[in-house]
């Protein structure tokens, strides 16, 4: 799924100042020489253009630093006065007021080569963080390994296309016992630090439902005595988490402060209500319940976080997301992640929103599930 094919691009550096330091000098210098040579011809022709001289400062302006453009600058300077002293025969003040063009050319051009250098600066900064941001993200973004009968597709979409970090996580792994194990979590807040605690919750869950992979109500119990035991975390984590065996038609999960899930079959779309359990980190001694339902073959489960339904339109958010999200599955009478995201989201996500479904194909199919992940 092209979602999940995730790369990190071999960003090649752009060209720095440094690397064109050489150039600017060289060119400024050629032109101050060339100048030099030039303008006793010029001086005979036209009224002494001894301010010809700003040219070489501001071409090392445009290419070099302001320490280049100091240089090309002085040189412009201690030729051009001899040039008018020499050539023009200037008197004292015609050379002044032509030397102070060219030193305030000199000045600026310093000032113009600064500014640029710090922009550029501020550029490759941002280069440089974009580049750890991807690889980051492309190590928080799993690859689901479910059982070969159960097929999963997810999507992932960060919110407010700020940074492509987001608290927002999923997994889904085979279990020892051969069911698919699965976890779909919201950490409260965005950025680099929910993403961090995101990608914590999913280790430390494939931990531990590898270990106990018959009991999600194990697994969630162990993650809020291992993450919120001590109140030291801001905050608070959703999760709906649990199991579903390939032979078995049941699921059996937790739903944590999540957004409930939902079964598409052909019979269309219905609302799983579970037993209501707090998000982890939310309150103190939580009592976590299990919920079953029923996933016949040929169905899809869908879960969601509630960035996907609570998204606002035309800035105001939404009154019932969950039904508008029904009506839609009806309408379409299959489930369909990318028209889900544009349907919801054409303009993008004000929050991190994360997507997946668990798919039984029916017996009559043959052959393994198709995956999509």
């Amino acid at each position: 799924m092209r979602d999940l094919r995730l790369t990190v691009r071999r960003i090649h550096p752009r060209p720095t100042l440094r690397r064109r330091v050489p150039d600017a000098v060289a060119v400024g210098l050629l032109g101050v020489a060339a100048l030099g040579v030039l303008y006793p011809i010029l001086a005979d022709r036209t009224q002494q253009p001894l301010a010809v001289f700003v040219v070489p400062t501001l071409i090392a302006a445009a290419l070099g630093t302001w320490r280049q453009v100091a240089v090309v600058g002085g040189a412009s300077l201690a030729v051009s006065t001899v040039e008018g002293v020499v050539q023009a025969e200037l008197d004292a003040a015609g050379l002044a007021a032509r030397l102070v063009i060219i030193v305030t050319c000199w000045l600026v051009g310093m000032a113009v080569a600064a500014e640029r250098s710090r922009r550029q600066r501020t550029l490759d900064a941002a280069a440089s963080q974009a580049v750890l941001i991807d690889a980051f993200q492309s190590s928080l973004v799993p690859a689901p390994l479910p059982p070969r009968r159960i097929a999963i597709e997810v999507r992932f979409q960060p919110g407010d296309g700020r940074l492509r970090l987001g608290g927002d996580f999923f997994d889904a792994i085979e279990l020892p016992d051969g069911a698919l194990g699965y976890i779909i979590g919201d950490v409260c807040g965005q950025g680099a630090r929910a993403a961090a605690l995101g990608a914590a919750v999913r280790t430390g869950w494939k931990t531990i439902a590898t270990h106990v992979p018959d009991d999600p109500r194990t697994w969630v119990e162990v993650l809020e005595s291992s993450f919120f035991r001590t109140r030291r975390r801001e905050g608070f984590v959703t999760v709906n988490t649990g199991r579903l065996h390939p032979d078995h038609e049941h699921v059996r999960y937790v739903s944590a402060g999540h957004p409930w899930p939902i079964v598409v079959d052909p019979a269309g779309p219905r609302l799983e209500r579970p037993i209501v359990s707090p998000p982890l980190g939310a309150v103190a001694a939580p009592v976590f319940h299990t919920s079953e339902l029923t996933l016949p073959s040929g169905s899809t489960l869908l879960l969601h976080t509630d960035g996907l339904t609570e998204n606002r339109v035309d800035g105001r958010r939404r009154l019932d997301g969950d039904a508008e999200l029904l009506e839609l599955l009806a309408r379409e009478q299959r489930v369909d992640l990318d028209r889900l995201l544009a349907h919801f989201g054409p303009r993008g996500f004000t929050d991190d929103v994360a997507v997946m479904t668990i798919s039984v194909p029916p017996p009559a199919r043959g052959g393994s599930a198709r995956l999509d992940a």
